[in-house]
């Protein structure tokens, strides 16, 4: 298989870790990854799954969006990154609202298959459609998940929110990935699923370590402590249906 051209992620990886003086032995065992699966990477012959560039980040002390060059970020600082980031930011601020009076949401079939189409998206690196997307899916979500305490209808919020952790964490907001993953386990405690939970606690464990925003970049918007309240309509409004009831069968 042919390899990649010299500038990609798996090039990035070995020229991190010759600076830090390790061979692709010591850092494959200080990352529990397997020899084979660093070197194909290094290679450029096999692409680095999240949770591969998540330990290695972590083994070689740096920034994931410092092995993948940042290229979503590179595409999305003349596209105005912060009024795609912000309305993300205050969706994961309202998880302990309550429903939302302005919300009024579509049926849960209908936000599961949204949810399962924008993880799609996000596996094809369609990350600006998907950060667009997303805080109106989540206030949906969570209005429903507020209505209609179900099991099913927590686990479809704590769905939105590992889709807001991928997209964060891809942009290079590793501290509001975190948040994500902080409200993803929330959700699922509400929902009872100890699997939901085991995955957010793993992929805490896998999460990439850096600074807390890509450097020179202002993140503003509210701080994520604390119980803010409502003021005025969200920047980013969920869909609205003209006649539709706002209570959504669990």
């Amino acid at each position: 298989m042919p390899s990649l051209h010299d500038d990609h992620t798996g090039a990035r990886i070995a020229h991190t870790r010759k600076v830090r003086r390790l061979t692709q032995r010591e850092l494959a065992d200080l990352a529990h990854v397997s020899y084979s699966t660093l070197t194909k990477v290094e290679q450029g012959v096999l692409a680095a799954s999240p949770s591969v560039l998540g330990v290695l980040a972590r083994s070689l002390s740096v920034p994931v969006t410092e092995l993948t060059g940042q290229p979503y970020l590179e595409e999305l600082r003349q596209d105005q990154l912060d009024g795609l980031i912000n309305p993300i930011r205050e969706a994961l601020n309202i998880y302990d609202l309550g429903p939302d009076p302005e919300v009024l949401p579509r049926t849960v079939e209908e936000l599961a298959a949204h949810a399962d189409r924008l993880c799609a998206m996000v596996r094809a690196t369609n990350i600006k459609q998907v950060a667009a997307e997303l805080p109106g899916l989540i206030h949906e979500a969570t209005t429903t998940a507020h209505l209609h305490p179900t099991d099913r209808n927590w686990r479809l919020l704590a769905s939105t929110y590992r889709t807001a952790y991928d997209v964060t964490a891809k942009l290079g907001f590793v501290d509001l990935g975190m948040v994500a993953l902080d409200r993803m386990g929330w959700a699922a405690e509400r929902a009872s699923d100890a699997v939901l939970s085991g995955v957010r606690q793993y992929m805490r464990g896998v999460a990439p370590v850096g600074p807390p925003s890509p450097v020179g970049r202002s993140r503003g918007g509210p701080p994520m402590v604390g119980r803010p309240g409502r003021a005025g309509p969200h920047p980013v409004r969920s869909h609205r249906h003209p006649g539709r009831a706002a209570g959504v069968a669990g």
